[in-house]
């Protein structure tokens, strides 16, 4: 990934020293060269901090708004002959323009930002503009320009995002992390959160997320209890045919996070929901020893025996991908097929996109966060189940494509269960020093399907593709309208893609 300064060519000053000739660029007396010339680096560094100046490309520069003197320095240091504003319009703007003009600089004034003299939550990108920007600095091939904002960190941000999902094609999570990583807050900023969605979906608007029913009664239900040793786990048997087994994340949750959409697949398998040790309604011990990836991988085993089904399928999501991948290298012969969702398979990948999520929360949401996070920090203590629930619904709307509006939201809130004593207990093993890429090849003759979702924050497709990449012969597939959670945002979908994998000869 780029990040420099562009390389500045280096040419001796033949007719005055380097003062006068800044200061006639000054004045505008003297006539801008098509070339650059040699400038003090110390000078270069301050004023390429002061306007927080960035490269885009090699023939393209972003920064904050410049003044007249800066206009002169941008031509004479960095070689840019044209000028592309995008504020709206504003006596400032027009003292801009005329400056340009009268030092031999191209200007164009192409306001960005819709309803920036309202709330800053109503403030929206005009896509088309972006669109057109970009195909723009796409075609430059001398000379250099210079977008900027107000900031150089705002809307300038915007066009650099852009530049990478439309011209580079960058993942959409990669394209945020390096606009976030050079200053660009969408805090400040929240409407344009969701034009980064739409201009990296194509779509006009997003589809607003349904929520399926299910009575508080049936899924907040202690189901069976299945004794395995000591411990008792939590269990929901659905339907008759082909064992299929639903591995939840967290580490922590609970199997409620799928239901019911998974139910669906009731009807052609027997689907065994569960929650593992120390989460939902199973056993708690509170011994962190309990709580590892081989005992989690075992006690699936032992639900297994117990249920009497010589051999699973399995259906796994987020960190519960570690448990059905350490099955299949456990016990190869007791695995029919496995669907991997939003896995991942090395804890610095999936540490390296951590602060996306917290990114892109909205003012309100990160305003509760922080309230939470400093009473916290306050107590030097970790968040109670409770405080974690909470934690989890602020960054909700981050965790998926479409429109979280307040009824889906509400209706989400019921199916997440976090145990914090078991997330904790497990953080060092699955966010840390996780790394089972080089066990991935051991996996052999187990048909698997990988599935990421295109817009997750959390695992994006290029962690996810690790797995698929790794296990040999199986399949991946990317949904183009969601976040973390594919079966919900896409279900149908979702449901005919594994359904038939799962009766397929794959």
């Amino acid at each position: 990934m780029r990040n420099d300064p562009l390389t500045i060519k280096m040419e001796s000053i033949t007719t005055m020293s380097a003062r006068n000739a800044i200061l006639g660029l000054i004045v505008g007396v003297s006539v801008i060269s098509s070339s650059v010339v040699r400038a003090d680096d110390n000078d270069i560094k301050r004023f390429e901090k002061r306007l927080r100046i960035s490269a885009l490309s090699d023939h393209v520069i972003y920064g904050a708004a410049p003044s007249r003197t800066d206009i002169a320095f941008l031509a004479r240091t960095r070689g840019v002959n044209r000028i592309i504003c995008l504020l709206a319009a504003s006596p400032k703007v027009d003292e801009e323009k005329a400056a340009a003009k009268a030092l031999g600089v191209a200007f164009e004034h192409r306001p960005l930002a819709i309803g920036l003299d309202g709330p800053l939550d109503k403030a929206r990108i005009d896509r088309t503009v972006a669109r057109s920007i970009v195909d723009d600095l796409k075609s430059i091939t001398d000379g250099a320009t210079y977008v900027h904002c107000q900031s150089g960190r705002d809307r300038a941000g915007f066009i650099r995002f852009a530049h990478r999902i439309l011209i580079d094609e960058w993942s959409f999570a990669a394209a945020l992390k390096e606009s976030l990583e050079l200053g660009f807050a969408s805090a400040k900023l929240p409407g344009f959160f969701l034009d980064m969605k739409l201009l990296a979906s194509g779509l006009d608007e997003l589809p607003k997320l349904k929520s399926m029913p299910i009575a508080g009664d049936d899924l907040n239900a202690r189901a069976t209890n299945a004794n395995i040793g000591a411990q008792t786990l939590n269990v929901k048997i659905m339907g008759e045919g082909p064992p299929l087994y639903v591995i939840h994340g967290g580490p922590g949750e609970s199997h409620k996070m799928f239901r019911p959409y998974l139910d669906a697949f009731a009807k052609t398998h027997t689907l065994v929901y569960y929650d593992q040790v120390g989460c939902g309604g199973s056993s708690k011990p509170q011994f962190a020893e309990a709580y590892t990836l081989e005992r989690q991988t075992k006690e699936l085993d032992l639900l297994r025996s117990v249920a009497k089904h010589e051999k699973i399928s399995m259906i796994a999501q987020s960190s519960g991908c570690l448990i059905a991948i350490k099955y299949a290298l456990m016990f190869p012969d007791r695995v029919d097929k496995m669907v991997l969702l939003a896995g991942w398979a090395n804890g610095e990948e999936f540490r390296a996109n951590l602060q996306l999520l917290g990114a892109v929360m909205q003012p309100p949401d990160r305003a509760g966060f922080d309230l939470v996070m400093g009473k916290l920090r306050k107590s030097m203590r970790r968040p109670n189940d409770r405080e974690l629930v909470g934690l989890v619904g602020l960054q909700v709307p981050g965790m998926f494509f479409g429109e979280v509006d307040y009824a889906f939201r509400k209706d989400w809130q019921r199916h997440i269960e976090v145990s914090s004593f078991v997330n904790a207990a497990m953080e060092k093993e699955v966010f840390k020093d996780l790394d089972i890429r080089s066990d991935l090849a051991k996996i052999k003759n187990i048909p698997t399907l990988v599935i990421a979702g295109k817009f997750d924050l959390i695992t994006p497709p290029s962690v996810v593709q690790s797995l698929a990449e790794g296990i040999k012969g199986s399949r991946f597939e990317v949904f183009q309208r969601s976040g973390h959670f594919p079966m919900v945002e896409e279900n149908e979908r979702f449901i005919e893609m594994v359904s038939s994998f799962l009766a397929s000869g794959e």
